[in-house]
């Protein structure tokens, strides 16, 4: 700074002729700079000090108890760090700042890329492109017409094991649109433990007309599927032979699941005695003995045998409860229920395709502790995934409802009983108040 000068102004005069590669300073203009006061002199509250920004909460604050939606806030901290070594008591600015933001000033040049390429300026009114809406597969008028008596042959073109379901190609052109059929394993005839087809086996099944979307629109199925000449699918036996056993057929070993994914259909047991260098085994859904799709908690004991896949992993077979039994969907979900008294609320949101629903008691408190703490968790950590706030409630799947052929909306009224699970709590016995 010149002395006898405002501190705001100074002369750069001797600073642009140093830029000409070493040579004279002569002829080079003097220019003046403004410089913000605040830079110079700095003061003021936080002087000297970098300034932190107040934590940020979303979510609103829980209303009174009683009235079963108190939601649950997710606090979140900015990440933004101030930089360090301010000159003056100067305030040190954000890169979005610095750029030209609100606090900033004007950004001067074209803004860049990451690589550095300036950004092509954006045509106000430029016309944006519509979302392509997702195509529904096999959902038809809801006038469709199908002779469900008659018995038609095909073939199957492709049938997932894991999933539980296929396609089968009838023989007939024309009897289905698009020439192919949905099977579900449920419909496959077999003595199986998990019934399914192999792709190229011919079979014979009937049609059946179902009502989706509330009777707006309808779809196609496969029943009642069989071999040509009406008898049972069964390939346990054959594909079991095929296996490369760990040990003998008849050894069983036991374990503990270290996890399991419901949705994807697998996951893995650590055994309790290592057996030929095999400390765990992974799990599948089609070997669980039990005839649904069933999720299995966490350190669930059970029993099974052995045997390496076509990779040489290790994977279980014949999968059941210690003892031999059946593996149960209560088991397997370690659903405690608690006792018979029902409550009342309403339904705040329900998938059909899902099966799932959500519940808001009327009176939260008036759950079982051990409910309220379980939902209060589970709300936790939907708040924590989503970034949102999350209410309190209660889960409830289709197998959950009094009457199956009960039909739940959003702002339905309902009642119910309560039970609780390792993460969750929940509704069953779900019925219209």
């Amino acid at each position: 700074l010149k002395l006898g000068q405002p501190p705001d102004l100074c002369r750069a005069s001797d600073v642009m002729a140093r830029r000409g590669r070493g040579r004279g300073a002569e002829g080079v203009k003097t220019v003046s700079v403004k410089v913000p006061a605040a830079l110079v002199k700095g003061g003021g509250p936080g002087s000297g000090r970098a300034q932190i920004r107040p934590t940020q909460v979303t979510g609103k604050p829980a209303t009174a108890a009683g009235n079963g939606r108190a939601p649950v806030a997710k606090q979140r901290q900015n990440t933004s760090a101030p930089q360090k070594g301010a000159a003056g008591g100067a305030k040190i600015l954000g890169k979005r700042h610095q750029r030209g933001g609100k606090t900033g000033g004007p950004a001067t040049g074209p803004a860049k890329h990451a690589g550095g390429k300036d950004r092509k300026p954006v045509k106000k009114g430029a016309a944006k492109r519509e979302p392509q809406k997702k195509k529904e597969v096999g959902i038809l008028d809801a006038g469709v017409v199908v002779d469900e008596t008659e018995r038609y042959s095909g073939e199957c073109t492709f049938f997932d094991k894991r999933r539980g379901f296929g396609f089968i190609k009838p023989d007939v052109e024309g009897v289905v649109p698009d020439d192919k059929v949905m099977v579900h394993w449920g419909e496959i005839t077999s003595s199986d433990k998990w019934p399914s087809l192999t792709k190229g086996q011919a079979v014979e099944f009937n049609l059946k007309k179902i009502e989706v979307k509330s009777g707006a629109a309808a779809m196609i199925r496969a029943v009642e599927v069989t071999l040509p000449g009406g008898e049972v699918v069964a390939l346990d036996d054959e594909q079991e032979l095929a296996r490369e056993i760990v040990g003998s057929r008849e050894d069983r070993h036991s374990g503990k699941i270290k996890f399991y994914d419901a949705k994807k259909g697998f996951g893995y047991v650590v055994l309790d005695q290592p057996v030929h260098d095999v400390e765990e085994a992974k799990v599948t859904r089609e070997e669980v003995l039990g005839g649904e799709a069933i999720p299995l908690a966490k350190d669930l004991a059970i029993e099974f045998g052995l045997y390496r896949n076509d990779k040489g992993v290790a994977c279980t077979c014949d999968v059941t409860l210690p003892g031999g039994e059946n593996i149960s969907r209560d088991v397997a979900e370690a659903r405690q229920y608690l006792g018979n008294k029902r409550y009342t609320g309403t339904v705040e949101w329900y998938a059909i395709k899902k099966g799932l629903g959500f519940i808001i008691p009327d009176n939260f408190t008036q759950l079982p502790k051990v409910a309220q703490q379980r939902s209060t968790e589970s709300a936790q950590r939907a708040a924590d995934k989503s970034k949102k706030e999350a209410f309190e409630g209660l889960m409830f799947q289709r197998r959950d409802k009094a009457d199956k052929t009960s039909r739940f909306e959003a702002g339905s009224r309902v009642s119910f009983t309560v039970f609780v699970d390792p993460r969750n709590a929940g509704a069953t016995n779900v019925a219209e108040a």
